[in-house]
């Protein structure tokens, strides 16, 4: 009895599976796409002129800022991975983490 039971969840499972694995192909929500394209007269527009500076003061601080802001928190960072380091050094030196303690 008890090893029926794990069998049956099993072919139901896969049952499941088999049902949603096939009912994603067949979408009753599905459109069927009309393939008629109409021919529209292209005009040749100019592209965009597009520069690769800042346009204004305010623009040219922005980046100033947000260079010297990533700048600071790569250097903060940085501070802090060497003390997470020292301390780990300073605890490997007392044998914290040996296997053995004396």
């Amino acid at each position: 009895m008890i090893r029926t039971k794990p069998c049956f969840l099993l072919v139901v499972f896969c049952f499941l599976f088999l049902i949603l694995w096939l009912g994603t192909s067949i979408c009753p929500a599905e459109q069927p796409v009309d393939q008629v394209q109409t021919v529209t007269p292209e005009e040749k527009e100019e592209p965009e002129k597009i520069i690769g500076a800042p346009q204004d003061i305010k623009q040219r601080t922005g980046i100033l800022v947000f260079v010297i802001w990533m700048w600071i928190s790569v250097f903060v960072l940085i501070y802090f991975l060497r003390l997470k380091i020292k301390e780990a050094d300073r605890l490997y030196r007392f044998r914290f983490y040996s296997v053995k303690k004396n």
